[in-house]
This record gives C-alpha cells, structure tokens and sequence, in this order.
C-alpha cells in the first residue's frame, strides 16, 4: 500500500510540474506577443540615465552567461535618432537627464550625446532639465546641454579635469619571483610598460599629457559654449579643490540652482499642468525605444554600416568584439549584395589580434576589389588593431576626441619558472626529440635564440603593419613610421599627422560614402553585424524570468563603488593581457573619465 501512494504522489507532482511548466509557458509566450509596440502617454517626459556602458550599436555586447535577465541596451547611434525623433513627437514635453557619476562613457560617446540634447533644445521649445546629487566630468558635460542644471543641496560638482594613472607589476612580480619576457616596436608602445618598468618612461608620459590636454581643451570649450561663460572661469573652479562648490557653481552660472528632487519634479508637474502628488509619466530611452517607430528608408541604394567593436580577438565569435570569422561572413554577405554601394566601417576599439586585425584589412581590399567605396568613421577608440582595420578605407573620419594611432605590436610571454621553484617546490624536466619542441613555455625561462626568434617575429607584425597603412593611406613606410612607433594622437592631431582625413561623426562617413558612391540623393542605411534574439532565446529568457535568476557580470558590476570599479577595471585587463597568445597591436591603455 505504501508503494502504490508513492505512485499515485510522484504521478500527481509530475502532472502538477508539467501544467507549471505549460502555464509557464504560455505566460512567456503572451509576454512576447505583448511586448510589441504600443503608445506612450501624452505629456511625457524621456528620463535619460546613462549608468550603463552603450554600444555603438543596440544590442551589440556580450551576454551574461546563465542569466534570465531580459535587457536591451540602445546603441549610441539609436539614441541619437531617438532624440531627434523626440523633437517632433506630441507626446514628448521634455527631457530630463538624472546624473549619476559614471566612467562607463567613452570621451565621443559622452560627446555624442551631448550634441543630440543640445540638438533637441536648440530645435524645439520642450524643456531640457538636469538634476543631480554630484556630477563628475563625464555627467556635467552631459548636463551642460540642459536648459537648466539643478544640484541637491548637499552635493556638488566633482569636475576636476583629466588625469592617468597607470598601475605597475613589475614590483609585485619581483616579488613573487615571476619574469615577463617582452618583446615591442614603437619606442612609444607603453601596453607592456606595467610589466617591465615602475613607472611610465619620459615617450609614455608625453604622449599621455599630450592627448589629456588636447582633450581637456575640447571639454572646456564644450561647456563653455554650452552655458556661455567665459572659459577662464570654468577652469579657475575646474583648478581649485573645494568639495561644497555649489555656491561657486551657481555664481559663475555652472548650475542654475540647488534643489531636492522632489522639488524638480514639482517643477517638471507645473509645466506640464499635472497635480502635486500625482506620478509623473516618465518613458526612459530603453522605452521609447521599443515603442517608436524610426523610419530606415526605402531606397534600393544600400549603405551598409558595420560596426566594429570592442577588442579585436581571434576566434572569439561573441558579441561586442571583432573576429575574423564574422566579419568574413559580414563582408562576404555585403559584396553578394548588388543593393549595396558602399561601406562605412565605424571603429570603436582598442586593438588586440595583431593576426586578425590583417585579415579584416584584406576584407577592404576585397570590398574595394569589388568597386565597393569604404569609408572608416571613428568613436571613443581607433587604435593599434582598431586603427589597422581602418586603414585600407578610401577616406577616414574621425571624431576630435578619438584615441587613434598607437601603431605598433608587443608580445609577452609570463616565465612562472623561480616562482614555482622557489614558492611552491615544483619543478619541471623535459625530454626532447628536436631542440624547439618545447617553446614560448610559461615554465621555461626563453633562451638567446628563442628570444631573437621573438622579438624578430613581432618586429616582422611591425613592419607588415606600416605597410598596411602605408599602402592604406597612399603615403611611404617612412612616413608612417615617423608618427607611429605605438604613439597615440587624438582625432584632431591625426589629421595633421595624415592618419585621418577629416573630422566628423557617423553622419558625415555616411554622407561621404554615398557622395563616393554617387547616390548623395537616394539611399539607406543597413547595419552590421545583424542581431537577432530567436524565438526560443526569448522564451527561454521568459521562462527564466518566472524560474530563476542568475546574477550577471552587470549586476556585480553595478554595486561596485567607484573605487572598487577602478580595482576590478585592472585586474580584468590584467587577467586579458596574461591570455595573449600571440603578437598584439593593442591600446595601452583604456580612459575613463
């Protein structure tokens, strides 16, 4: 008898799991068919926090592995035509931008941003409103597109110009009894400084100074143009250290006053005739995103746009990075397409595979093989591999606060041998049939011929590489080499230094491409690479939401101060450089501000 109601109990939980699951289910199922598009209120306000990093293009970063956490993350280029889109929408009243400090923005995404808000304020007579507790570089700049810049009483501005710190290993590796066999061309190539120096050498710091006062300049032109004060006022505050500077702030007309946030949006309800007490309807970009329509055209003239972004890996086939295996398919797929008429090619990356970075440069030349106009626009990063994949385009365009240049390669090879010996005990003895059947060993220390064979090898990826942009940019390898050797030049000096054509944003390489193409008049816009969300990601993704839910890198990430942000931004980019495998044309380094 005991047996048969252990039977009957497992039959009736299975049946109770199965009509779960089948609620489950359906409950997902409605949920997609119901997350289409539907209107949003009237007297809206779009609330724009940017505490997340933004992809140039939507959904275009890697995913959380295991989570259940449905998101979408805009892309820069949506944002803006969202924006503008804003400008003639009835139903938007305003714009609210809530500062956080943040250093996920890159110096042309934050930029970027700035110009579509003082876009839609310029253009319409809706209201621009910025509020926040502190506003570092990054999120002032933003604000100061605002009409009107309010601070909580008891914050103030952390505006305090640029600056780079750069940490060094060598020390610790000193003393945990570890070497770093490195090997780079460009007297200015830093990316392995942290590892064979204490400190940054006299090229290092130069190039480094150099583009923070170039940059620098540009933010105080930026938003002294923006809140029309004279720019020597903006940089007395900028240079004098006062942590409750909101007085300060409001005389010299960087903010218009101090208010606590309900206060603002007392003040956003009597614009907008609404009760005190009653919600405000705000919509957020995500939001409006997914409930606006944006027009793409209708022309049979086609140009593509692809973008490259994030590190340049060999055979990582994720989103948000550059491999040579989905951009073969991308460009591959582009020269079938007799729609298509040009290409424009917007980088936003640091650099990584020396040996992929190659093959996407061969990818133009087949593009242009095949009479197809490239044109390379530029974001926060063109550098090292970044700046390699753009080399072979007709023309460059490039955003004045773009990090661009660094042409050069490194190699590193970590020699764990005393450390293991010393710390550890542990060993290691070999037999061998031939005299290099063991090489580039972590547990070796790399002999004479070994090292010569290296340094040769990277010393050849150096030489291709000028070739490359040499060829590229119609000038002698001489030439190149004179403003390469790993040394990285703003946009702005890269037209000078003639690694770049003109300055501008997407818009402009896009006008350019068409002009090229000769289809000025009539043409449209396509995105690469295509990011699609199968129907069974998505229910997957519903499922899980009612299940389970796995905490995701960004979770982490989003609880980290901003201290323990930094930490984690370093031993990350550690962790990336010990992986390398081969020969790098990589950025030394990634600003934040």
């Amino acid at each position: 008898m005991g047996q048969f109601f252990k039977f009957i109990f497992a039959s009736c939980l299975g049946t109770i799991l199965a009509i779960g699951v089948i609620i489950a289910l359906f409950s997902a199922i409605a949920a997609i068919m119901g997350s289409g598009k539907s209107s949003i209120e009237s007297d809206s306000i779009l609330l724009l926090e940017f505490d997340q990093p933004i992809p140039e293009l939507t959904n275009n970063v890697a995913q959380d592995g295991f989570s259940f956490e449905q998101s979408r993350n805009t892309g820069l280029h949506e944002i803006v035509d969202l924006l503008e889109k804003a400008q003639s929408d009835p139903k938007i009243k305003g714009i609210l931008y809530k500062s956080s400090p943040t250093n996920v923005l890159g110096t042309v995404t934050a930029s970027t941003l700035r110009e579509a808000i003082k876009e839609f304020r310029d253009s319409t007579d809706k209201f621009v409103y910025a509020y926040g507790d502190f506003f570092d570089n990054t999120s002032y700049l933003l604000a100061s597109s605002a009409d009107s810049i309010f601070a909580n009483p008891m914050g103030m501005l952390d505006v305090n110009g640029y600056a780079a710190m750069i940490p060094f290993f060598k020390g610790a590796m000193e003393k945990l009894d570890v070497e770093m066999d490195v090997y780079y061309a460009g007297q200015f190539k830093s990316a392995t400084e942290p590892f064979r120096r204490k400190d940054m050498s006299e090229q290092n710091k130069a190039q480094t100074r150099e583009y923070l006062n170039d940059n620098f300049e540009l933010y105080l032109d930026e938003v002294a143009n923006s809140r029309n004060i004279p720019e020597e006022n903006l940089r007395a505050i900028i240079n004098e250290l006062d942590f409750d500077n909101t007085g300060k702030a409001i005389e010299n007309n960087l903010i218009d006053g101090v208010m606590q946030w309900y206060e603002v949006e007392d003040l956003m309800r009597a614009k907008l005739g609404i009760k005190k007490g009653k919600n405000l309807p705000y919509v957020d970009i995500d939001e409006y995103a997914s409930k606006t329509y944006l027009s793409k055209g209708t022309s049979k003239n086609r140009i593509a746009v692809v973008y490259a972004e994030g590190a340049v890996e060999y055979g990582n086939d994720k989103r948000g990075n550059i491999n040579e295996q989905t951009y073969h398919e991308i460009f591959d797929k582009i020269r079938k397409d007799k729609k298509i008429k040009a290409v424009v090619l917007r980088v936003n990356s640091g650099g990584g595979s020396a040996f992929t970075s190659d093959v996407i440069w061969t990818e133009m030349e087949q593009l242009k093989a095949n009479g197809l106009p490239i044109v390379a626009s530029f974001g926060d990063y063109a550098a090292s591999g970044g700046y390699y994949i753009a080399a072979n385009a007709d023309k460059i365009v490039s955003h004045p606060k773009t990090l661009t240049g660094s042409i050069g390669v490194f190699s590193m090879l970590p020699n764990f041998t005393s450390m293991m010996r010393n710390k550890l005990g542990i060993t290691f003895d070999t037999v061998k049939t031939s005299p290099y059947a063991i090489v580039a060993s972590p547990f070796y220390k790399a002999s004479k011929e070994e090292a010569g064979a290296l340094q040769g090898f990277t010393d050849k990826m150096y030489a291709t590489f000028l070739s490359r942009v040499a060829e590229g940019r119609e000038r002698s390898t001489e030439e190149i080499h004179a403003v390469a050797q790993g040394r990285v030049w703003t946009g702005q000096k890269a037209v000078s230094k003639g690694l770049v054509d003109e300055l501008g944003g997407l818009d402009r390489a896009v006008e350019l491409a068409a002009e090229l193409a000769d289809v000025s008049e009539d043409y449209k816009e396509v995105s690469y690479p295509k990011i699609k969300k199968e129907i069974w990601e998505e229910l997957i993704v519903q499922l899980g939401a009612q299940t389970a839910k796995v905490l995701p890198e960004s979770w982490f990430r989003s609880r980290l101060t901003k201290s323990e942000e930094q930490i984690y931004k370093v031993v990350k980019e550690v962790k990336t450089v010990l992986g390398y495998q081969e020969p790098m044309a990589k950025l030394p380094f990634i600003i934040t501000n």
